[in-house]
Order: structure tokens, then sequence, then C-alpha cells
């Protein structure tokens, strides 16, 4: 009978240390998951607004090249010259803001004279219209009026909502005359982080280096202060205008340690009634774009349901056991199924992890991909105009050889070998089209160079009628001269394609004008002329106006060319009509 208190009280000790070591072993386990899964949902959200961001970072850039955004500011940069000349009329280009901003899913795009005053916006037609609105305080306004290409986040002036702000500069003849800059609206990435972080119960907070939360889920936390800054005082964040005139609101949160030394992230939450301390386990991650950290808290309270549920599991096996022996067996298997499932967990993170891994590769086995297409596609656009020339001359060669006429028959066969000879070379020239090389540049004949081009299209000039002009004068200039030879090529042969429905005069001229140390070469047809609205997109790779049968790399491979010359390449349209190409190259000044 004395034995059955002591067999009871180890059983109760047994007991008591189950539970302890139950407790350790899955609270650390709990707390570890519940931080690997934080810091999971951390990058992946980082990430994906660090993405969606970056898509609308370059679009600055390219509107700053845009023709009729540069011509208005040409325009008012006369008019505050010469009060005389006539105000520009910005109602075109407010119309084209409005669908690029609609178009890139933009929520407002503006374009700033030198001064910081608007010109020209998306939103013209909206109550919160900035056209003739002041932003010349904004860091982006004025980082870009000094060449930079800056992003920044603030609270609207005119709005008072939250966004990202891009800008880029617009520089004319080497000095800039008005900054071009689009917003986007932060509440979208508010809105999509239960859905990425497929948990509705996870928090996000977003906060630069003053420490006030710009990117919340929890409304409550928006532009408050998680905590006063280092060297940044609170007169200075409002001086900056980032959040106009809110009042410094300080959070009552910290990193804290619970009992067995795990750290948690203690949030107060106005929306709770007692104002009880809340705990999280916490990811942290970058937004390079903004120059801000993420956090993505999640309830600790979960673990701990997880932990209760170890617990109780625990006590229920224990109480189960009444042999002293049996009890000590069941402890061990519950030890090595505890180590089992952690184990296994942990191969399931690895084996997820690998799945990311092999799509990160399938990604970039796609860009390859593409690359190679893009490739396999300029090949053909470049080779087709010599395929076709041997075609004709075969078709006359077999004609030639009907009449017994073999002097010209001879004069085919050569000229055809010279033209396959010369398609072997575009093909060898175009597989470096992709590498970043020094070009070995060389005097090269513009005569020689104009007569072996039109070797190659001198056929398709024939056939569709066109009477082909040029200057006779020679001049020597600094180039390679197979890829000088694949420009005139294109030109004179999208010249043509250009005028190929044209009831009038099919007529293409080409005129060389010799100056000190440029010659300048341009290309004028009687075509329809160019579309003012795409005359910016028409060098883009994949950029093209034939519906049946342009690859959009033509242009684009041109430029390209005549770029690593040192010299440019650009389109307009001629005041007779038609479209007018001119190429500046260096002189041989040798």
């Amino acid at each position: 009978m004395k034995r059955l208190p002591l067999l009871l009280l180890s059983y109760l000790l047994g007991l008591i240390l189950v539970l302890v070591l139950t407790f350790y072993l899955a609270s650390d386990f709990a707390y570890r998951e519940a931080r690997q899964q934080a810091q999971y949902e951390a990058d992946n959200v980082a990430e994906y607004i660090n993405s969606e961001l970056a898509r609308y970072q370059n679009i600055p850039q390219l509107l700053a090249s845009n023709y009729l955004i540069r011509k208005t500011l040409q325009d008012q940069v006369r008019f505050e010259q010469d009060s005389s000349a006539l105000q520009t009329d910005t109602t075109e280009l407010n119309r084209l803001l409005m669908e690029i901003g609609e178009s890139a899913g933009a929520d407002d795009v503006y374009v700033m004279d030198r001064s910081g005053i608007v010109l020209a916006a998306s939103n013209y037609n909206t109550p919160r219209d900035f056209v003739g609105g002041n932003f010349g305080f904004r860091p982006y306004f004025y980082r870009a009026l000094a060449g930079d290409t800056p992003s920044y986040y603030a609270m609207g002036l005119r709005s008072g909502e939250r966004g990202a702000f891009f800008s880029a500069p617009i520089t004319i003849d080497n000095q800039v005359l008005g900054v071009v800059a689009v917003k986007i609206a932060i509440t979208k990435f508010e809105q999509n982080t239960a859905l990425l972080t497929g948990d509705p119960a996870a928090h996000m907070i977003g906060y630069g280096q003053d420490q006030v939360i710009f990117i919340s889920n929890r409304p409550e936390w928006r532009l408050k202060q998680l905590a006063e800054p280092a060297g940044i005082s609170w007169q200075q964040i409002l001086d900056s205008q980032r959040y106009l005139n809110i009042e410094q609101n300080l959070l009552n949160q910290s990193i804290s340690q619970n009992i067995l030394g795990q750290e948690l992230w203690q949030m107060n939450s106005d929306s709770q009634v007692t104002s009880a301390l809340s705990r999280y386990s916490f990811g942290k991650a970058k937004i390079p774009v903004l120059e801000m950290d993420l956090a993505i808290l999640l309830p600790y309270q979960m673990a701990l349901q997880a932990l209760a549920g170890y617990l109780l599991s625990a006590a229920v096996f224990y109480l189960l056991l009444a042999p002293a022996g049996f009890f000590l067996y069941r402890r061990v298997a519950g030890y090595r199924q505890l180590l089992y499932t952690r184990s296994s967990l942990e191969q399931e993170i690895k084996a997820r992890t690998e799945e990311l891994d092999k799509a990160h590769k399938a990604l970039i086995q796609s860009a390859k991909l593409a690359t190679i297409g893009q490739l396999a596609a300029s090949i053909n656009h470049e080779i087709n105009q010599p395929l076709s020339a041997i075609s004709t001359y075969l078709v006359s060669s077999r004609r030639m050889l009907m009449k017994g006429k073999t002097e010209p028959l001879l004069e085919n066969l050569n000229t055809i070998e010279s033209l396959i000879h010369r398609t072997h070379q575009i093909v060898s020239q175009l597989k470096q089209f992709s590498r970043v090389e020094s070009e070995q540049l060389k005097p090269v004949s513009l005569q020689q160079s104009l007569q072996n081009a039109l070797l190659i299209v001198g056929p398709e000039l024939k056939q569709q009628g066109v009477h082909f002009s040029y200057d006779k004068q020679d001049s020597r200039v600094l180039a390679e001269p197979l890829k000088l030879e694949q420009v005139v090529v294109n030109l004179l042969s999208n010249a043509t394609e250009a005028m190929r429905e044209s009831a009038g005069e099919r007529r293409i001229n080409l005129q060389i004008e010799q100056q000190p140390e440029a010659t300048i070469i341009e290309i004028r047809d009687t075509g329809p002329g160019l579309d003012l609205q795409k005359i910016d997109t028409i060098f883009e790779p994949f950029f093209t106006t034939k519906s049946n049968h342009g690859s959009g790399l033509g242009l684009s491979i041109a430029r390209s060319i005549i770029d690593s010359f040192g010299g440019s390449l650009t389109a307009d349209n001629s005041p007779e009509g038609g479209a007018v190409f001119t190429l500046i190259l260096k002189r041989d000044l040798s």
C-alpha cells in the first residue's frame, strides 16, 4: 500500500517531466516554424511590391524621349523667352498622358517645366487636376532636374493619398528643360497582402528611415511612428512635406523575448478594447525601389494554439500509459515521433525550395529562348533580301541559258556566288549582335558600301518600280563595312515597302552632306510618311507596321549598329511628304 503513493508520485513527476519536455521542444519548433513562415512571406511580399514598382520605374525615362512631350517643352521655353510667341496648347498632350496612364495602370502621369509647374497631366479633366500646380519642392523633381532618375514615396499634395513617385529629366540639346513624373497608388499593395500571404490574419508594415509606417494593411497603424529615429527630428520630417501636416503619433511597440528567449514583436492595437499588447512572429525584408523596410507580422497566438495541442496530446498520451516501463517506451517513441514530424516538415520545406529553384531556372531558360528567337528573327530579316536577289538572278540566268547567252550567264553566276558569300557574312555578323563588344572601326568608302547594298536591294527597287537617285560624291567614314551595308539595305528596303501602296511616283533620293568632322546621309522617299504618335517607337525591338511579314527588328538593329559606330540614326517626316531617315557618321580624318 505504501508503494502506491510513491508510484503515483513518480507517475505525476513523470507527467510533469513529459509536459516540460514537450513544451520546450514544441515551443522551439512552433516558434522557428512561425519565424520561417513570416520571413518567407516577407520575402514574397517584398519581391512582389518591388517587382510591381520596378515596372513603372522605366516609364518616365521612356516618356522623356516622347516627341510630343519634348516639343511642348521647347514651345514653352520659347514662350518664356519671347512673350510674343504663341503659348503652347497642351490639349493633345493631356490626352496622350491620360492614355498612357490608363494603359500603364498608373494613377497620374504629368510633365513639369524647369520651375516645377505642371504643364500637362493625365488627370487634367478631374477635380484633382495637377495642371498649373507647382511640385518643385518634391525631391523627385529637383533630383530629376539634376539629371537623376529617382523614386520617392509621399502623400499626394492634391489628393492626400499615399503613392510612389518615379521621375526622369527631359533633356534637349544637353539641357534639362523639364521633368516627367509617374505616380502609383500604394493602396493596391495593402489590399493584396492577404492574397499574397494566404493568411487573412497577417499584418504588413512598410517604413523608411524616419520610422513612419507608410504601407500597412492595418489602417490604425498607417502614418504612425514605430520609434523616434536617431538623427532625424519630427520637425525635419514635417519640413520634408512627405506626409503633409500629420501629427507625431508613436506606436507602443517593441521587440521582446518570451520565457524561452524567443524574439517576438509586440504591437499595441488601437482596435482592441483592452489595449493589450499583441505578440507576433515576424520576418523582415527590403523594398530597394523605395529604400524602405518591410515587416510581416503573424499572430503568435497561432503558434500557442499549436503548442497547446502538442501539450494536450503529450498529457493524454502519458496518462493512458500506466505501466512505468511502457510509459518509458512511449515517451521515447513520442520523442522520436516529434523528431520525425520536424524532419518531415524540414524535408517538405526543402522540397518546396527545390521546386522554387527549378521554377527560377525555368524562367532563366525562357529568357534564353526568347533571346534565341529574337536572333533567329533578325537573321531571317537580314538575309531575306540577298536571297530574294539570288532568286531574281536565277530566273534571269535560266532565261540566258535557254537563249545560249553564256557571257551574261557567267556574270549572273558570279553575282549569285558573291551574294551567297555575302549571306554567310551577314549570318556571321549577326551572331555577334547580342555581344557587348567594342567595334573595330576603319575607313569605309560610302560609294562602295552603297554599290554593295544596291547589289542586294536593287532587284526589289526595280520590281516595285522605284526610281532611285543618289549623290555621286564619295566620303570615307569610320564604320564596319558589312554592318554599314546592312543598315543601308534595311533603310532602302523599308522605304520601298512604305511606297508599295502609293499611287503616285515612287522615288527614293539619297543625299550626302559633308561637315568638318561628320558626314550626314539623308534617305527620302515619297511614301505616306510616319505616324507622329508612333515616331518614337519605330526603333524599338518588335515594333512593326508590316502586319503580315514584318519582324519589327530591322530598324532596332540598324540603330544599334550606327550607335556602335559613334553615330546616330533618326527619323522624321519631310515637309514635301514622305519619310526621311538621317544617318550621321564620323568622317575619317586620317
